[in-house]
């Protein structure tokens, strides 16, 4: 290479260099200017973490690159002393080759090379943090007789970095391999490989090296089975594979030994043999003895030591285990009632434009009273979000949906809530950033402040003209923002809650490993993982993005691990305000994690009825229910024995006062109910169901069901299920329920009519009308207006002699 391409490569590379440190840089201070406005500790453990990744990133290049490049600059210097054959006439002449140019391009493949193969050891910040630490669980596995925490910080990393040894060790030798034979160095004489001493060397060391790779995987093997990465230790055979593990890490080592003399003095025999054995061992061991080979009919773990280990690895320590309790007492009615599930709630806020981004169900004060509701949030692009309020636990008299949108009437002791978001504020994906000269943000500044802040966001328009005292916010999505603010948890999705008349997002940050010894396995997120907690509560107030992280009370050593790690940054449990600790969810993906466990079969409970093997991103359950008391949601999920089609327990799941409390509940089949399809279908064979759903078809609309709800009375299960009019570009309306509870079944146009009927007081009628004729409406406001009285409600017992009067057009 000429000196003046030599230079030109040098200022390209330099170039480079320059780009990515002035983008990372920017990057760095962007990042430290928005934490800043969180907190001190943000600003911190952001910068901390940003460093630390980039210094593990470059370090896993350096050594790629290095690696290569010695390698490849090894294979040229094998070339001056091979030569190649030339004919002159009658004359053979041996000409060595000597290409120095190709130096360079050893030098520019090794780099290219490591530069692909080492990127992403940054992504290993987390496990490194917390390997370097450990997490002591104070509870040992009895198969290996390792500490829990060892499967959940130091298993990890060891994982990640045998994966990264073995592919350097691998990709070297295949492709030194290659060029030797594109050389000359190796190649077949007389049906024989011949190989010159330098590359005979090389590749000798380059075998020594994988196979020492090979043996360190092979070390690994026993704990990656009972982590339940590699396999399963319940399928009997632990003992089988724990001895082919000890068995390979000797031949892996003996395959070291033979590819070190074969690199020293020559002689293949010894080196096919060692490798050829160690191939037959694994292939025998890992494949087709295991296949053939009889599951031991003696468990490896008892079925206590395996529910001990679920309820460890899924927070699940405090679970009850009980039959389901019945009273010598009258059942009670759903109250208050679960109407609309999260399509629906949107379909009947559709009047209110824009997309929408959530619907949660939430507590609001309405006429100073705690009422159930869906709270659905639309962004209107540069209008920025609309909050709807819909009333979950009634409807109207013809059962059209219950909104408000004034704000005065949810006004509480402190004062009237906001129902729309400026552009600047916080809501799921919204806007990339806003330059806005409101208070908060980070200030855009001029000069090199300027350019720093649009190089790391992308953005062209902080480098033209801003008004002055503009500021930029970003990082707007809930999701996005606890993420940077703490890369090392999932959150989950957010949840909307008003609280003390603002928009507030609740978020549960989830801890998952990979490997957890003897735990049942689920997949989450596309991922096979043997352990998953909530130990985080993030919280987001969306109008002034005000951001915090608290630790929850149920929090598990890993995540209390993590608030040591993040000094400051996560509070303690005892710092979450009051409002927000009444207003957490259960956290959604967990739950879902917990039932599919609870499925296994040494929990004894049944299958899971209507749910897929994997876990997403879940927002609100479609079958909660509300609490009787109004203070949050609780959710009875069922199971059924295989081919019976009724449900043999429940898993009932709810929130108090910030603890996740989970119970299992035992039916006998005296006081249990079909599932849900058995259920529907029975319903759907009423003949006032028919009739109403010919009423509602001649109409132009359809009956749509919603989900098949279960709660506990004093008689036994319940269940019921409400069915909505739906017409296109319309609003649903809720146009029957059905109720079962034990042997008893009901239906109504409403949840008053369909415990009525239950209860033999009162039968449904269907009209040729899409609601009944006036007739009938008068009727069915009496009833409502009676049912209201016996109750004491006179705040219902007004608005049906209203609606009363009306339809009889009395003055």
């Amino acid at each position: 290479m000429s000196p003046r391409a030599l230079r030109i490569a040098f200022a390209i590379a330099i170039l480079v260099a320059a780009l990515f440190a002035g983008r990372w840089t920017a990057g760095l201070l962007a990042e430290r200017w928005w934490a800043a406005q969180l907190s001190p500790a943000a600003v911190e453990f952001v910068t901390r973490w940003k460093v630390l990744s980039l210094v593990l990133e470059s370090l896993g290049i350096l050594v790629a690159c290095s690696w290569f490049v010695g390698n490849l600059l090894l294979v040229y210097s094998a070339i001056g002393s091979v030569q190649v054959h030339r004919r002159l006439a009658n004359l053979d002449i041996l000409e060595a080759v000597n290409l120095r140019a190709i130096v360079w391009l050893s030098v520019a493949g090794g780099l290219l090379l490591g530069f692909i193969t080492g990127r992403g050891m940054g992504e290993w910040t987390g496990d490194l943090m917390l390997a370097w630490t450990g997490v002591p669980y104070g509870q040992t596995e009895p198969l290996l007789g390792r500490e829990v925490g060892f499967y959940l910080t130091r298993l990890p990393l060891w994982r990640l970095f045998h994966g990264y040894f073995l592919l350097l060790a691998l990709t070297a030798l295949g492709g030194v391999m290659a060029l030797y034979g594109v050389i000359g160095a190796v190649r077949w004489v007389d049906r024989r490989p011949a190989i010159n001493d330098h590359a005979r060397r090389h590749l000798g060391g380059l075998a020594a090296l994988l196979a020492i790779a090979l043996a360190w995987g092979y070390f690994l093997e026993p704990f990656e089975l009972v982590g339940g990465v590699n396999g399963s230790v319940h399928e009997g055979l632990f003992d089988f594979h724990r001895s082919v593990s000890f068995t390979l890490v000797i031949l892996a080592c003996a395959a070291a030994l033979a590819s070190v003399v074969w690199a020293w003095k020559g002689g293949t025999t010894l080196l096919a043999g060692c490798w050829g054995v160690l191939a037959g061992v694994s292939l025998l061991g890992h494949y087709l003895l295991p296949a053939v080979l009889p599951a031991s009919a003696v468990p490896v773990l008892r079925n206590a030591d395996r529910r001990q280990l679920d309820e460890v690895a899924y927070g699940m320590t405090a679970i009850r285990d009980t039959a389901f309790p019945r009273r010598a007492a009258p059942p009670d009615p759903p109250r208050p009632l679960a109407i609309w599930q999260a399509t629906l709630a949107a379909e009947a806020t559709a009047s209110d434009s824009g997309r929408v981004v959530a619907a949660d169900r939430a507590i609001v004060t309405v006429g100073r009273r705690a009422r159930p509701a869906w709270l659905v949030i639309r962004d209107q692009a540069a209008d920025g979000a609309s909050i709807s309020v819909l009333l979950d636990d009634q409807t109207t008299i013809s059962g059209r949906p219950l909104l408000f949108r004034d704000a005065d009437s949810l006004r509480t002791a402190k004062g009237v809530p906001t129902l729309r978001l400026p552009l600047r504020a916080c809501w799921p994906r919204g806007p990339v950033s806003v330059v806005d000269t409101a208070a908060g943000g980070v200030e855009v500044g001029s000069g090199l402040r300027r350019v720093a802040l649009a190089w790391a966001l992308q953005s062209a328009e902080l480098l033209g003209p801003t008004p002055p005292g503009a500021r930029v916010f970003w990082h707007l999505d809930p999701v996005e923002r606890l993420t940077r603010l703490a890369p090392f948890a999932v959150w989950g999705a957010p949840s909307p809650r008003l609280i003390g008349g603002e928009l507030v997002w609740l978020l549960d940050g989830y801890f998952s490993g990979e490997a957890f010894p003897g735990a049942s396995r689920v997949e989450w997120r596309g991922e096979s993982v043997g352990s998953l907690r909530a130990g985080l509560i993030g919280v987001v107030r969306a109008g002034t993005g005000v951001t915090s992280i608290y630790l929850r009370h149920t929090a598990d050593d890993l995540a209390k691990q993590w608030r040591a790690l993040s000094d400051s940054l996560i509070q303690p449990a005892s710092a979450i305000p009051p409002e927000i600790l009444r207003a957490l969810p259960y956290p959604a993906e967990l739950l879902e994690a917990q039932m599919r466990v609870l499925a296994e079969p040494h929990w004894g409970l049944g299958q899971l009825i209507g749910r897929g093997e994997n876990i997403g991103t879940t927002g609100p359950l479609e079958e909660a229910t509300w609490s009787p008391d109004t203070t949050g949601v609780q959710v009875y999920v069922p199971y059924e024995r295989p081919q019976q089609r009724q449900v043999s327990a429940t898993a009932w799941a709810r929130v108090a006062d910030g603890w996740e409390a989970l119970s299992i509940l035992r039916i006998d089949s005296l006081i249990s109910l079909p599932d849900p399809s058995a259920l529907s279908s029975r319903w759907e064979h009423f003949t006032t169901f028919q009739q109403l759903k010919d009423s509602v078809e001649k109409e132009g609309a359809r009956l749509e069901p919603g989900p098949v709800r279960y709660w506990a009375t004093s008689a036994g299960l319940g269940a019921y299920q409400p069915q909505f009019a739906k017409r296109e570009g319309q609003e649903p309306v809720l146009a029957w329920v059905s109720i079962a509870v034990g042997d008893r079944r009901g239906a109504g146009h409403d949840a008053e009519e369909a415990w009525q009927n239950l209860l033999g007081l009162s039968a449904p009628i269907i009209s040729a009308g899409a609601r009944g004729s006036q007739l009938l409406e008068a009727r069915r406001y009496l009833q409502a207006a009676e049912a209201a009285l016996r109750r004491g409600d006179m705040e219902a017992f007004g608005r049906a002699w209203e609606g009363l009067r009306r339809t009889l057009k009395s003055p």
